[in-house]
């Protein structure tokens, strides 16, 4: 069975091919159109995929819609898409639930999707048995998480829906002082319930960064999570977690629930956001086998990994394009910069991308897995960027001693394995990986885009 997977319209529009229970393709529109977070129609990833498809069987949209919005949707879709196929509509939070089950072999699970909105709910509580999905508790918009932490992304002078991470990474700087007042204000938390206290959906103004209200949104948003999976593992007794939404991308939060929470697995989907959606609707349709997130446009600068080993060790910043481009908003080695974590090369990184005004921002560190435990402390280990590690190591110093920490094996990436082998043999067992992209630009696609749009020194 052939079914494509479209999202859309909202944020991050993206599309995905299932062929016979083979992820064969998933992109975000972003990266084929260079529009950061293009939420367009993904007419020019349908373009792609129709050079590798046979017919399609089935093709999904990842939301429900009323019956005008349906008509359009269709309409685009016939557009982009010739041939005889049915279209189907399915649930956002289903979607969402679905993209971190399929990372899985589990046949049952607790799952848990908290986002902005989707459809009528921000936050939704249930169980998959039985190849369903059946929701136990649901929290309608605009009550909602999601929605809290965009409005403090806006509130501290960041965009909405793009730079809670840079807000999640500005709470490392400051004390949660103001966490009383929040919960006196904005929101209430107890266990199993949250309640937004005030209409956030026009904002609570714009100011200046500021650290401590950083810290104390991160605090009450990582509360608010554990106190839903407590909730959540006592009503199911289960302990595995399938865990998504765009605040599933938070992985600070991630790493509390991993550590106080009572699941003993928390599966995340690298493209967490309404990207990986179009991955999970048509997942609903026919679960398919995960076998990574390298699922994109496939290009190469044909490089010799020892030689980029060689070029990292003369302390160069290195730019790596190799195979397929990653689904999901973090580069994880095949659309990547990677460097040694040196202070220069840190000031370089910060003329490259452009970090004027956010220079304090962290990168992050990638470390082969058969070493990683003599430099971190791991709660989860990740692969795809989704938790952060603990560590006090002079190889690798940050300034409140954690990092968004890679690990890196032959499984999840031989190219990148290589390269870290030939550096850990010569003493370097951690590298910088960022992604390789442009201020203002998505992460590359093609050697094309790198050509055009990164100008490294």
């Amino acid at each position: 069975m052939n079914i494509i997977g479209i999202s859309a319209y909202h944020h991050d529009s993206a599309a995905a091919y299932i062929k016979d229970r083979y992820i064969h393709s998933a992109s975000h529109e972003e990266r084929f159109s260079r529009v950061k977070y293009d939420n367009r129609f993904p007419e020019r990833t349908l373009r792609w995929m129709r050079q590798q498809q046979e017919p399609v069987d089935t093709v999904v949209f990842y939301e429900h819609r009323n019956f005008k919005d349906r008509q359009s949707i269709k309409r685009d879709i016939k557009k982009s898409l010739p041939g005889k196929y049915t279209i189907e509509f399915v649930e956002h939070h289903d979607s969402h639930a679905m993209s971190a089950i399929l990372t899985t072999d589990w046949e049952e699970c607790a799952v848990m999707v908290v986002d902005s909105v989707g459809g009528k709910y921000a936050t939704s509580l249930g169980i998959y048995k039985d190849r369903k999905i059946t929701w136990l508790k649901r929290f309608e918009y605009p009550n909602s998480l999601g929605l809290f932490y965009s409005t403090i992304t806006r509130f501290l002078g960041f965009t909405p829906l793009m730079d809670e991470e840079k807000v999640m990474s500005a709470a490392a700087y400051g004390d949660s002082k103001w966490v009383s007042y929040a919960k006196e204000k904005l929101i209430r938390t107890e266990f199993g319930n949250y309640d937004i206290l005030e209409d956030l959906r026009r904002g609570i103004g714009t100011g200046p960064l500021d650290w401590d209200i950083a810290a104390s949104a991160q605090s009450i948003l990582q509360e608010c999570l554990l106190n839903l999976a407590a909730w959540l593992q006592k009503e199911t007794g289960l302990y595995k977690l399938a865990y998504s939404g765009g605040v599933a991308l938070n992985c600070v939060a991630n790493t509390h629930l991993s550590q106080f929470s009572n699941f003993n697995d928390i599966a995340i989907q690298p493209a967490a956001g309404d990207a990986g959606c179009a991955l999970g609707a048509a997942a609903l349709i026919e679960r398919p086998l995960w076998e990574g997130p390298f699922l994109g446009y496939e290009d190469s600068l044909y490089q010799n990994p020892e030689e980029i080993a060689f070029k990292i060790l003369q302390n160069e910043i290195v730019p790596v394009i190799n195979g397929r481009a990653e689904f999901g908003p973090r580069a994880l080695g095949n659309r990547s910069l990677l460097c040694l974590p040196t202070e220069v090369n840190i000031s370089k990184l910060n003329n490259i991308k452009k970090r004027v005004n956010d220079n304090w921002r962290p990168y992050a560190p990638i470390c082969l897995d058969s070493v990683a435990e003599d430099f971190f402390n791991i709660y989860q280990p990740s692969y795809d960027m989704l938790f952060i590690a603990y560590t006090e190591t002079d190889k690798f110093k940050t300034h409140d001693d954690t990092a968004r920490l890679q690990l890196v094996n032959n499984k999840s990436n031989s190219f990148l394995t290589n390269i870290l082998q030939h550096t850990t043999s010569k003493g370097e067992p951690i590298l910088i990986n960022t992604s390789l992209n442009a201020k203002g630009k998505p992460i590359v696609n093609s050697v094309e885009d790198f050509r055009n749009e990164v100008k490294l020194f």
